[in-house]
């Protein structure tokens, strides 16, 4: 008897959708599998067959064949387990089910029946067609689907629970996709407060304008400046996502799980904040591999992407970041075809200003020739430094200044500021693709920005000054408009560009 079951599968982030296509006939038992799968796909036989043995059932003693379609794209993973079951127990007379048409199975299954979660699911949850489609899950995987609203699915602890949902015709235990509005506020992390730095008002400042406006940004200083710390104080000042941005984040986050994850997967409610080693390759940057998984690139789309010791990382490793940092997306090509991934993040980077440190510290002597300096100085491109909108020294801190415990600006008040300065660019941009100041075009930049006459004879004359390149103007003009939008002024005064123009020192 031949049944065909409805089913997804992963190419990069996108669900794709799958027939399971079962025939199972009168003749010399065997089992065969077409439809290019992977040996993750290949081995399900196994584990169904002995899933299917332990909730009393049998489908030996057929001459099975399984297509995969469509055939030319590469199944991965262990999400067709469940679809598989359910079309050999259907196709060999086991179960029935009635209008199986409008099912989507996905699910792992282990030797003793138990459905294991899968990764993707709201990636597949948020493809699937609103024609009264039902989509059959692993429990552990029911907070991700939920966040689709609308969505009638069902879950289910193991293949025998599965089953008899089926033969009831999946009307008990159908569960609808809620959507975001009773998603929980994000959880409370580990993340340093501003208030604990001690000094450096000139750092908070420039990162404030820079979570104001997701500007890129660059911290140059000695050793133990405190450059990292400031770095991390960073996703306290962010203001909150919004829900088509948890949504967006959540997705990606889904499809990048790896096998052994334990535990359901949460909503990413809090802004990403990703800081790879600098010994990370270029797959686990910008993505790719044999899965075509998303790297920490798009892990930290409408968040941070933090690079510590910017030189020690491979220069080609930094050099694939420069489309993503323009364009917010990123493309991989491989022979399996195309995969795009959003990338839309802030490029945060810390660095010592030569290979012993100290060039920068009045207290320590540098030891390093001229040419060493130079050296160290040219593993980061001009290109890429030029994609940077704020570069500024970080000071090293006086041992004084810690007497008496003394506390700062705390990250809260900075972030009111911050939340302020957004919502001027919402209303600003409503209607647009853009969500902030550094996303703009360079018309937009140009519009936006709306300088007085003597303004702009200003902006040009200190642009040609500092010999900033024409991507540099405008993006002088991006720091601008977030520095008057942080002084709730709708015009860029000299005030605002004599600011900007200090984050562009280092460069």
């Amino acid at each position: 008897m031949f049944k065909r079951i409805r089913s997804y599968c992963l190419f990069g982030i996108k669900a794709v959708p799958v027939s399971v296509e079962v025939d199972a006939s009168q003749g010399l038992p065997g089992f065969t599998l077409v439809g290019l799968p992977d040996n993750a796909v290949r081995e399900s036989r196994e584990r169904v067959v002995s899933a299917i043995r332990c909730i009393g059932k049998v489908v030996t003693g057929f001459r099975t064949t399984v297509n995969l379609s469509p055939a030319d794209l590469r199944k991965e993973g262990s999400a067709l387990d469940l679809p598989l079951a359910i079309g050999m127990l259907v196709s060999t007379g086991e179960l029935a089910v009635p209008s199986l048409d409008r099912y989507v199975l996905v699910g792992e299954l282990s030797l003793d029946g138990l459905l294991k979660p899968v990764r993707g699911v709201l990636s597949i949850a948020m493809s699937l067609p609103k024609d009264g489609s039902v989509l059959v899950i692993p429990r552990a995987n029911a907070q991700e689907a939920s966040l689709v609203e609308g969505l009638n699915f069902i879950c289910a602890d193991s293949l025998k629970e599965c089953v008899d949902y089926l033969e009831a015709g999946g009307n008990s235990g159908m569960c609808i996709g809620g959507g975001l509005k009773e998603l929980c506020s994000p959880d409370a992390c580990d993340v340093p407060d501003f208030e604990n730095v001690v000094g450096m008002e000139g750092v908070k400042r420039a990162l404030e304008v820079a979570a104001a406006g997701a500007h890129n940004f660059l911290l140059v200083g000695s050793p133990g400046a405190g450059k990292t710390l400031c770095a991390r104080c960073l996703p306290g000042i962010l203001p909150e996502m919004t829900e088509q941005e948890v949504l967006e984040t959540t997705r990606i986050h889904s499809c990048a799980r790896r096998a052994g994850d334990s535990g359901g997967f949460k909503p990413v409610t809090a802004r990403p904040f990703r800081s790879p080693h600098h010994s990370a390759s270029m797959v686990s940057l910008v993505g790719g591999g044999t899965r075509l998984a998303p790297g920490e690139a798009s892990l930290a789309h409408n968040g941070v992407l933090f690079l510590d010791e910017l030189p020690e990382f491979n220069r080609s490793v930094l050099e694939a970041l420069r489309e993503p940092m323009e364009e917010g997306s990123i493309s991989v090509s491989r022979a399996s075809g195309t995969v795009t991934w959003p990338a839309r993040f802030m490029m945060g980077a810390a660095m010592n200003p030569c290979p012993c440190g100290f060039a920068m510290d009045p207290k320590r002597v540098c030891t390093c020739l001229p040419d060493a300096r130079k050296r160290y100085r040219e593993k980061i491109s001009g290109p890429l430094l030029d994609r940077i909108d704020i570069q500024v020294s970080v000071p090293p801190v006086e041992t004084k200044m810690f007497e008496g415990n003394p506390k700062g600006e705390s990250s809260a008040t900075i972030r009111e500021r911050v939340c302020r300065a957004r919502a001027i660019q919402r209303e600003r941009f409503a209607g647009t693709p853009y969500k902030s100041n550094a996303e703009m075009s360079s018309e937009k930049a140009f519009r936006y920005a709306a300088m007085s006459k003597p303004t702009e004879r200003f902006a040009i004359a200190a642009a040609d000054k500092m010999n900033l390149s024409a991507r540099g103007y405008y993006r002088l003009l991006k720091v601008s408009r977030t520095i008057a939008d942080l002084r709730g002024n709708g015009n860029v005064e000299i005030d605002d560009l004599s600011e900007a123009l200090r984050y562009r020192a280092y460069g």
